[in-house]
C-alpha cells in the first residue's frame, strides 16, 4: 500500500460536522476537501504549508478527526498537525527520535494513543506515544524486526495487535501491541504471501488479516485470532488482473477491495467469515489507469480509488449491490497520480444509542443521528436473561455489553452498524449476583463488572474472542454492592461506586489487573455511590450518590489517587443522584436524579462546577432519571428514565439543552436504567 513514491486517500472519521476526503498527489502535496455523500467532493482546504518532500507517500486521520498525518520521502518524514472543519493547524512539533529513512505509512491507533510509521531502512518501523500535544516518546523497537523495507502498517480495531507488510520474505509481520508497545512477534502464517506486501489491513472485527502482493495471487487473506495467524483463505475464483497495491475492508465487513495495475485496476469482492465471495461487477466507468489505493467510508456507502492519471482520484457510491455512480471530480484537481488509498480506521463515524431496561427484550438500540433517533435495530437472537441494568459500548465501537438481572449477569455481543451480532460466550466465572455496572477499559483491553455480591467487583480481559479468565478479586474488596464502574481515560485506574461506606473505591490498573486500593477521599460522599465517572482529561472523578443534598461529589485525581474535594455545585438536585457523564470535551458534567428536573448540566472546569445550565424546556417525563450519556462529539445528551418513553434526548451545546429530539418511534418496552452512545469510525 505504501511503497515508493505512494499516494494515500483517507476520509475522517472525525466527529466534526466538515467531514473530509485527503490525497496524497505523490509528487505534488496533499490534497483535501470536505466530503459528504450526497455531494461529494467539496472546495479543497487550504494547504497546510509546512509540509517538505519530493514524495507525498500517505496520509491518515486520527481516529477522532482531530488530528491529520502525512508521510514523505525527506525528513523529518512524518508530519502532523491539528485538524478541524477550518482545516490544518499548525504543525506539530517533530518528534524528538525521527523514523529512519522515507516514510511509506502511516496510521494511528484505534484509540488514538500511539501513531505509528512504516519506513524504509532498519528498524523499519517506528511507534510514538500520540496525545493533543502530538508526538510523545518513541517506542522501543519490537525485538524482531520486520525483513525490510516497510510498505504499510496497521493496527488491529481492538489496539490488540499491530501489522507491518515489507519487501522481503515472509513479506508480513505482527506482533502484539499494549500500552507498553511490542509483544513477541507473532508466528509467520504458515503459508506465507508470495511476494512483497504493499499493503496490509485488519477486517472491522478483527477476526481476519489481508496483504496486497506483487504476484499472484495478489491478495492473500487469513483468519486472525490472539494467537495470530489462521490458516489462509482460499484465493477467489477471479483473481485482480495485476500486482495488488492496496487492499480495505468496507466498514460492515461485508466486502473487501483490491487497488492493482491492469485493467480493471479495482477488484472487489464479497467477504463474509468463510473469507472471499464472487467478485463485484466492474464500475461502469473505470479509474483511468493503475489502481495504487482503495478505501471504503466508514459506513460503507462510498469507496475511494487513488490513481494514476488524471483525475488521480475516483469515487464510487457503494452498496450491498456493489458499485454505484462515480461522484463527481473535484473542482481543484489532485495534479499528481494518486498512489495509494487508507481509511483511518473507519471514515464516517456511525453512531448509536442503546437504553438497558426492566423487561424483555432488556436491551433497545437505535441509529443516531444529528437528527435524533432511528429505526430501532433488531433485538439480539439471544437476550440477556434479566432486567438491564447498564449498557456500554467498546472503546472501537465493536462490542456492546449489558450489566443485568439473572443469569450470567453480563452479556456481550459483537456490534457493527447492521447491529447486534451472535453473544460471545459468557465469562468461565460469573460475576456473583446481578450485574449493575459495565464497563470496558479505554484500551478495549478489559471489561469490569460491578454486581450484587462479593467480591463486587469482577473484571476480565476482552479480546475478539470475547471474555478471558477472570483477572484476581482486588485484596481489598469494595464494602457493598458494585453500581457503577469506570476506568480513568489513561487505563491507569478503576473506580467502583457502592453501597455502604466510603461509597468509592478506586484501584490502580494494569494488564495485569487490580493494585492495591488507593485511600479513601478525605471528604466521602454523603451516601450510596451509584455512579462513576472519570474527567477525559484524568484530572477529575465524579460520584452520583444518595444521602441528600448534594448528590453528587467531585474530587481532584491523579496517579496518588483522590485529591481535595471541589466546592458543591451552588444548585444541586437534594434528593438522590444515580448517574453521572463528563462531556467528552470537558465542558460539562450531567447529573441524572430523581425528582425534576430529573436532569442537571453544570459547566466543568479545573476550579470544578460552575452555574447550572438551564433546565430543558421540555422536561423527561418521569419520576426519575437513572442514566445519562453524552454522545461522542458532545452535540447530544441522552437520559433513561422510569417513565414512557423511558429514554429522552437533546441537542447540546456550550449554551445548553437545545429541543427535545424527537422519541423514537419504537419506544423501549419499560423503566430505562442506563444509556450510551456508540461511534463506529
Amino acid at each position: 500500500m505504501f511503497s515508493a513514491n505512494t499516494t494515500q486517500v483517507g476520509f475522517t472519521p472525525n466527529l466534526v460536522a466538515s467531514r473530509a476526503i485527503a490525497v496524497c498527489g505523490g509528487l505534488t502535496g496533499v490534497f483535501v476537501y470536505p466530503w459528504t455523500n450526497s455531494s461529494g467532493f467539496g472546495t479543497r482546504y487550504t494547504d497546510p504549508g509546512t509540509i517538505g518532500g519530493n514524495a507525498f507517500n500517505s496520509v491518515a486521520f486520527s481516529p477522532t478527526g482531530s488530528a491529520i498525518a502525512v508521510a514523505t520521502d525527506t525528513s523529518p518524514y512524518i508530519y502532523a498537525y491539528p485538524w478541524s472543519g477550518n482545516g490544518f493547524g499548525a504543525k506539530y512539533a517533530n518528534p524528538a527520535t525521527l523514523p529512519t529513512g522515507q516514510g511509506n505509512g502511516v496510521s494511528f491507533s484505534p484509540d488514538g494513543s500511539a501513531i505509528a510509521v512504516a519506513h524504509a531502512i532498519t528498524p523499519f518501523i517506528t511507534v510514538y506515544s500520540w496525545s493533543s500535544s502530538g508526538f510523545g516518546t518513541k517506542y522501543s523497537n519490537p525485538s524482531t524486526l520486520p525483513t525490510g523495507n516497510a510498505d504499510d502498517v496497521a493496527f488491529i480495531p481492538n489496539n490488540s495487535a499491530i501489522a507491518i507488510s515489507h519487501n522481503a520474505s515472509p513479506f508480513i509481520t505482527a506482533y502484539p501491541w499494549s500500552s507498553s508497545g511490542f509483544g513477541t512477534k507473532y508466528s509467520d502464517p504458515a503459508t506465507l504471501p508470495t511476494a512483497r506486501g504493499n499493503s496490509v489491513a485488519f477486517s472491522p472485527a478483527g477476526n481476519a488479516i489481508a496483504v496486497a502482493l506483487d504476484a499472484t495471487p495478489f491478495i492473500s487473506a487469513y483468519p486472525w485470532s490472539s494467537s495470530g495467524f489462521g490458516t489462509k483463505y482460499a484465493n477467489p475464483t477471479t483473481l485482480p488482473t495485476g500486482f495488488a497495491n492496496s487492499v480495505a475492508f468496507s466498514g460492515n465487513a461485508t466486502a473487501l477491495a483490491v487497488a492493482h495495475t491492469n485493467s480493471p485496476n479495482i477488484s472487489v469482492y464479497a467477504w463474509s467469515s468463510s473469507g472471499f465471495g464472487a467478485k463485484y461487477a466492474n464500475p461502469s466507468t473505470l479509474p483511468a489507469s493503475t489502481g495504487r489505493g482503495v478505501a471504503f467510508s466508514g459506513d460503507s456507502t462510498a469507496l475511494a480509488v487513488a490513481h494514476g492519471s488524471p483525475p488521480n482520484i475516483s469515487v464510487y457510491a457503494w452498496s450491498s449491490s456493489g458499485f454505484g455512480a462515480k461522484y463527481a471530480n473535484p473542482s481543484t484537481a489532485v495534479s499528481s497520480d494518486g498512489y495509494a488509498v487508507a481509511f483511518t480506521s473507519g471514515g464516517y463515524p456511525a453512531q448509536q444509542i442503546a437504553v438497558a431496561h426492566d423487561t424483555t427484550p432488556f436491551v433497545t438500540a437505535y441509529p443516531w443521528s444529528s437528527s435524533g433517533f432511528g429505526t430501532k435495530y433488531a433485538n439480539p437472537a439471544t437476550l440477556p436473561s434479566g432486567q438491564g441494568n447498564s449498557v456500554a459500548f467498546s472503546p472501537n465501537g465493536s462490542t456492546i455489553a449489558v450489566a443485568h438481572n439473572g443469569g450470567s449477569s453480563i452479556s456481550a455481543y459483537p456490534w457493527s452498524v447492521s447491529g447486534f451480532g451472535t453473544k460471545y460466550s459468557n465469562p468461565a466465572t460469573l460475576p456473583a449476583g446481578n450485574g449493575f455496572g459495565v464497563a470496558f477499559s479505554p484500551s478495549g483491553s478489559a471489561i469490569a463488572v460491578g454486581h450484587a455480591s462479593t467480591p463486587y467487583i469482577s473484571a476480565y480481559p476482552w479480546s475478539i474472542s470475547g471474555f478471558g479468565s477472570k483477572y484476581s478479586n482486588p485484596s481489598t474488596l469494595p464494602s457493598g454492592q458494585g453500581n457503577s464502574i469506570a476506568f480513568s481515560p489513561n487505563n491507569s485506574a478503576i473506580a467502583i461506586a457502592h453501597d455502604n461506606s466510603p461509597f468509592i473505591t478506586a484501584y490502580p490498573w494494569s494488564g495485569s489487573g487490580f493494585g492495591t486500593k488507593y485511600s479513601n477521599p478525605a471528604t466521602l460522599p454523603n451516601g450510596s455511590g451509584l455512579g462513576v465517572a472519570f474527567s477525559p482529561d484524568n484530572s477529575a472523578v465524579a460520584v452520583a450518590h444518595a444521602g441528600g443534598g448534594p448528590t453528587i461529589t467531585a474530587y481532584s485525581w491523579s496517579s496518588s489517587g483522590f485529591g481535595t474535594k471541589y466546592a458543591d455545585p451552588a444548585t444541586t438536585p437534594v434528593t438522590v443522584g444515580f448517574s453521572v457523564a463528563f462531556s467528552p470535551n470537558n465542558n460539562a458534567i450531567a447529573l441524572a436524579h430523581s425528582q425534576t428536573p430529573f436532569v442537571s448540566v453544570y459547566p466543568w472546569s479545573s476550579s470544578g462546577f460552575g452555574t447550572k445550565y438551564a433546565n430543558p424546556v421540555t422536561l423527561p417525563v418521569a419520576s426519575q432519571c437513572l442514566g445519562v450519556a453524552f454522545s461522542g462529539d458532545s452535540t447530544a445528551i441522552a437520559v433513561a428514565h422510569d417513565i414512557s418513553s423511558y429514554i429522552t434526548a437533546y441537542p447540546w451545546s456550550a449554551s445548553g439543552f437545545g429541543t427535545k429530539y424527537a422519541d423514537p418511534s419504537t419506544l423501549p418496552t419499560s423503566d430505562g436504567k442506563g444509556v450510551a452512545f456508540n461511534t463506529i469510525t
